[in-house]
Order: structure tokens, then sequence, then C-alpha cells
């Protein structure tokens, strides 16, 4: 069968109980009690409470059981005789009000009724979707049967639970036997259900064992064949059955972590259900607490609505990952209240008169006992299982700058072991089975949890690929959350460290191509110059400046000010004097530039443009003029640099042109340099910026500018 059809089937046997329930109902006797009053007569017949009672397991033996069915019948033959229902504001008070009965409408049945019904078509609907996606697996299916029970069970207490007054004795015993045979059956289905899951405890032809003996059992119930009530201990030894096996589950799977993690989602659910429901519906009629319990039988029916909820999510195991943590909390609290009730139910029935005194025993009793126990199996089994960057630091910066020639890949896996203790370490999406490592696989963008927290998927961060980490703490567990949080924290520090140390080499690098540059650019054109004076004074004034050039690449940095018009008056004096040394005459077309502050870079970059300019027409222009015009547009420095030499003839000239430009470059301007052919020399225009920005790397992220043919570069492209 399809599941399409699994579901459409269980939607339809759904409804189909649903409205036999209502029909049940309908059309029999009822009068609606006036606000603030119960009823107390019917007919001459006084109730008593046990008349009123939801649930008759509550009464101590099956003799009692008959009465009751044959009281209810007494009372359904007066009612629908026309007799009149009394009601008072209480039962132990005489009739004030009499009401006739009428038949009763779809709007006088209660909201438990509906919400039993609910919880039975929902629980069958949540069986028929596990089933139909695992149908083969016996533990499904055992899952599926305790799914087909609960709305038997739930549904005939909906009917009885939900009557007014009273119900024909045979009906209301039929529909109490079905409850029984609901319940009982559903015991035999969890039961299975823990002898089949995670691991297949018998062969599946064992699983007819529990059915035969606690078949006995049921069918002796039903027919009230023995003195004593049979349901309560079979539907106990049953639970009781299911968590022994459970915890043999749990030693089983010891080193499956995805298994353990399913089965720790039916235990918490099984006991999360059965717990609340016995504690707020039987405990309390049980104790003789109260004659009804803490929460009426109609509405304590959702327990096991979210018990069978939690049992299909553990089959299914959605987010397994996640019930880690929560599971050892849970127990822990289901433990503190069973203790305290136990022992209060112990000391109770020692000190018969003295129910304060019990109660204060057991509260010390779990005070300084239980609670430290507690405390000691939560540092035990819950805090020791997370895992942190603590006393991690240098290890995890030696691997981040580590060279990977020094073996960081390997250094990067020891790392992980020993925050994880993963079994094994591999590329993410690697087929574990063949062993196979694809180091083209997909790297992860972000950590990820995998196979419903087997793995874990860790990007790149460290530079030598994606890691897939899997069973973790050597198997004992899946990856969570706080997992997959640490991971995002480790690669986020590493990826730091890794960015700062490349961010430090790129300075390191800039600095070294400055220094560089501006040796070749400033100190060279002032030695050339110094090398071919003939006049030793002004051969030890170039020198001297030379040096104070020196010192100031090396100790000032990219800091200062230069005021423009003193520089380019400089400039033009250091041009001309230059230039007169070997017969070239200077055109430095005056221009009123402003008093205005530049910064240190500027100016560097425009005194080592200006002299790479002479110092080029000195070694190959062979020209006769240089022309210079320098011309200020806002805050924008237009600088042309021109000769009218034979370019053609010159050789190529190294670094020095390619130094120009990446320092234009490096202030955000641009610079284009053309050959303008036979005695027109060569022609440069530059626009720089004068602004106050931080000056872009000098590895240009800009394109690099054409440079003129003849000098080492491409074609050239004027802007």
């Amino acid at each position: 069968m399809t599941p399409g059809r699994v579901l459409v089937s269980a939607l339809f046997m759904a409804l189909l109980l649903s409205v036999g329930a209502v029909l049940m109902l309908l059309g029999r006797p009822y009068a609606a009690a006036p606000p603030g009053m119960v009823p107390v007569a019917v007919g001459d017949l006084t109730l008593t409470p046990g008349d009123l009672i939801e649930e008759p397991d509550q009464l101590p033996d099956y003799a009692a059981m008959r009465d009751f069915f044959a009281r209810q019948d007494t009372l359904y033959s007066a009612l629908t005789g026309g007799a009149e229902v009394g009601f008072a504001p209480a039962p132990e008070m005489a009739a004030e009000i009499r009401v006739p009965a009428r038949p009763r409408r779809l709007g006088d049945l209660p909201a438990p009724f509906f919400f039993q019904l609910g919880v039975g078509a929902l629980a069958l609907l949540i069986g028929a979707w596990i089933f139909a996606l695992r149908p083969r697996d016996w533990g499904v299916r055992m899952f599926a049967l305790t799914g087909l029970c609960v709305p038997v069970f739930a549904m005939a207490a909906a009917v009885y639970s939900s009557r007014f007054i009273a119900l024909p004795g045979d009906l209301f015993r039929g529909l109490s036997g079905v409850n029984h045979l609901g319940a009982g059956v559903f015991g035999i289905g969890l039961v299975g259900l823990f002898l089949m899951y995670p691991r297949h405890l018998v062969r599946p032809v064992w699983l007819w064992v529990p059915v035969a003996v606690f078949g006995i059992g049921i069918a002796l119930d039903l027919t009230h064949a023995v003195p004593v009530k049979l349901l309560d201990f079979i539907v106990m030894t049953q639970t009781l059955l299911a968590l022994v096996l459970a915890v043999v589950q749990w030693v089983l799977s010891r080193r499956m972590p995805l298994d353990r993690a399913g089965l720790r989602y039916l235990v918490l659910a099984t006991l999360i259900g059965v717990s609340c429901f016995i504690g707020l519906s039987v405990m309390p009629v049980a104790l003789g607490l109260s004659e009804q319990g803490l929460l009426p039988q109609g509405y304590a029916f959702g327990f096991f609505l979210i018990m069978h909820l939690g049992i299909a999510m553990g089959l299914a195991r959605y987010r397994v990952f996640e019930l880690d943590r929560y599971a050892y909390l849970v127990w822990l609290w289901l433990g503190s209240a069973m203790l305290i009730i136990g022992l209060d139910a112990l000391l109770l029935m020692l000190l018969h008169d003295q129910p304060w005194t019990s109660l204060g025993l057991a509260l010390l009793v779990a005070s300084f006992v239980y609670f430290p126990l507690r405390q000691f199996l939560f540092s035990r089994f819950v805090s020791t299982r997370s895992v942190s960057l603590a006393g991690r630091m240098p290890d995890i910066l030696r691997v981040a700058m580590m060279p990977m020639s020094d073996g960081r890949d390997g250094a990067w896996d020891a790392l992980l072991r020993r925050i994880w203790e993963p079994l094994s370490i591999g590329r993410p999406g690697m087929a574990e089975a063949a062993g196979v490592d694809d180091p083209s696989a997909p790297h992860a963008e972000r950590a990820t949890i995998a196979e419903q927290g087997l793995a874990l998927d860790l990007p790149d961060c460290a530079g030598v690929g994606g890691r897939q980490l899997r069973y973790a703490a050597a198997g004992r567990r899946l990856f969570g959350e706080d997992d997959k949080a640490l991971a995002a924290t480790l690669c986020e520090l590493v990826t730091m460290i890794r960015q700062s140390a490349a961010a430090f080499q790129r300075g390191v690098t800039t600095e070294r191509d400055r220094i560089s540059r501006d040796m070749h650019d400033n100190i060279g054109a002032q030695m050339l110059s110094a090398l071919h004076s003939s006049d030793a004074g002004r051969k030890n004034e170039l020198l001297r400046d030379a040096l104070n050039d020196l010192r100031g690449i090396i100790d000032a940095g990219f800091t200062g000010q230069f005021n423009l018009q003193d520089l380019m008056a400089d400039l033009r004096g250091e041009a001309m004097e230059r230039l007169s040394d070997h017969g070239i005459r200077l055109d430095w077309q005056p221009l009123p530039l402003p008093d205005l502050p530049v910064s240190l870079a500027h100016g560097n970059t425009l005194r080592a443009v200006i002299r790479e300019a002479v110092s080029n027409v000195i070694r190959h222009a062979r020209c006769r003029t240089m022309r210079i015009a320098p011309e200020l547009h806002g805050r924008e420095l237009h600088l042309v640099l021109s000769d009218d030499g034979s370019a053609g003839a010159s050789p190529r000239l190294g670094n020095g042109l390619e130094n120009m430009r990446v320092r234009i470059l490096a202030l955000r301007g641009s610079i284009s340099i053309v050959e303008a052919g036979p005695d027109h020399g060569f022609h440069i225009e530059i626009l720089v910026p004068l602004d106050s920005a931080e000056p872009a790397p000098a590895s240009g992220a800009e394109p690099a500018a054409p440079l003129s043919p003849g000098i080492g570069a491409p074609p050239p492209v004027t802007p």
C-alpha cells in the first residue's frame, strides 16, 4: 500500500470512530445544569458522588464495577422514563431545581469529549505517517499498533466520561471493556517497540510471546474471571518491562550515537507521557488525596498524544542532535519528582497520623541525598559532554600562523581531534564506506550539522580545505548546536588570525616597496646629479641632501605635511639645476599655486615623479628643452611633463616609469604616458587629487595604466 493510501485509510478510520462516538451520545436524555449547580437526583433516586465518577477503573474491584454498571442501568431507565433531574449547589444538599430531560444535541457535548476525539485521531494519523515512511521496520510496526490503540481507548473513554449522569449498563461495560482492550494492546505495542528498536533484541516471531502473555491477562480482565482487577497490574508490568528493555537497548547502543539519540526520544516521551498521566490523573485518587484527579481524565489523555508524538520523532530521528542535553535534565527532574512522591507515600504508610511529618522527612531525604546525587550525575553525564576552546589559544595561534610547508594540514586535524575527539576526519561529502577522500568535494560556507548529528562539516577556515568530523567523543554522542556554535567561533578566530597575519605581511611588502621606490626615484636621482656634478661643493650638497632624504624615507613614513607652493618651488629649482648641468633648458610655466597643505605621501610622490622624469630626460631623451606645467583645478593637481627629444631612440627604462605609475595610482590619481614621435619626445600627463584620504595600497587595486612602447609596456592609451 502506498503512503498516500495509508494516510487516507487512517484518516477515514479516525473519522469513522469519531462519528461513532458522537452518535453514541446524541439523542440520549440530557438536562442542562443551571449555573453553579450539579445534579443530585433523578426522579425519586438520589445521586451519590460515586454515580458521577468519570472512570469506573477508580473502583476497588470487579464486584464494585458490576454494581456500578447495574446502578447506571437503573439511573438510565429513570432518565428515559421521563423523570426530572434535580440540581442543587452541592451534591449533599436537597434538590432545589427540577429540570425535565430532553434529547441531547451536538452543542451539549463538552469540550473534553472533542479533545479526546482529537487526541485519538491525531495519534492514529501520526502512527500511520511513520508507518507509511518505513513499513518494513518492525519497530515502526509496533509503533503503528500503539497508534491504532490510542483512538480505541481514548474514544471509548470519551463517550462514557462525557455521559450525562448515566448510560445503559451493558453499553457502559462494553465501552469500559473496549477501553481496557485498547490500553492493554497499547502496552503490548510499547513492549514490542522497545524489543525491536533501535536494535532487534529478538527475532520478530518472538513478538507473539508478549501478545500471548498479556493477551491472557486482558481476556481475564474483560471477563472479570478473577476477583482482583488485572488491568492496573497489566499496564504497570508493561510500562516497567518497556523501561527495562529501553535500558538494555541503551547499553547495547553505547557506540551508536544516532540510535541512542532516537532511543532517548522514545524513553523521554514515554516517561513524560506516563508520569504526567499517572501523576495528575491516577495517583491523587490512588493515594486518597482527592476523589477526582488533579486534571480531568479527558484532558489527561493529551499526555498520551505528547508521548506518541515524542516516540514518532524518535523513530523519525527528527533533530535528535538537539535533544542530548535536555533529555538528561528532564530525566533528573522526573527523578526528583518520583523520589519525593515515593518517599512521601512510603512514610505515609509508616506514619499514618502524621502526614506533615512524612512530607518533611521526604523533603529532608531528597535534599541531603537526592540533590547531591543529582548534581554528581549532572556533572558526570551532562557537563562533561560539552566542549570548549579554553586553554586552546596557543594551539590555535600556532596552527593559524603555520606555513603550509611546515604541515599545517596535519596540525589542523590534530587540533580538531583534541577539541571534539571524533572517530574520523575527512572531507565534507566523502564516501566513508569506500574510504574516499575527494579534495575536489564542495566545502561548506559555515559550520553545519550533517547526517542527523553524526557529522559536523567545517568550512575551509585554515586554508587546508573543509573538514567533516564524524562521531563526536569517540562515538559516544552526537554533534549538537553547541558544537556548531563552537565550530563557528573557532573558524572565525582562525580566519581573523590568518587575515591579520596576511595584512601584516602586506604591510611589510608595501613598506618595502615604498622604500625601494623612494631609493630609486629620490636617492637615485640625487646620486646621479652628484655623480655628474664637477663642482665639489655642489657634489657635497647633493650628497647631504640625499642623506637627509634617506633619513626621511626611513623615519618619516607616510605622516606629516608639505606646503604645495613651497614644494613646487623647491622642485623647480632642483630640476633646473640638474638639467642645466647637462645643457638642457627647463621651461617651467609659472602658474600661481595657493598656499595649500598636502600630505607627506602626496609630497613624496610629486617629488619622486618629477625627479624620475628629469632623470629619464637626462639619460635618454637627447633633448634641448624639458617643459613642466603644474596647474590646480579645485583640489586636483594637473601636471604635464614633456620634452622635445628623440624618444624613439630611448632604451627600455626599467622600473622608473612603473614606479611612477604605482605611486600615482596609490594616490587614486591617473597617469598617461605617450610617445609623441621623433623630435617630439615624451608627453606625460598626471592628475592627482590633493585630498586627505588614505592612499590606496601600493600594490594597486586599480588596473594598471598603460605605458608607452619602447619602455617595456603595452601600447599607449590616453585618457
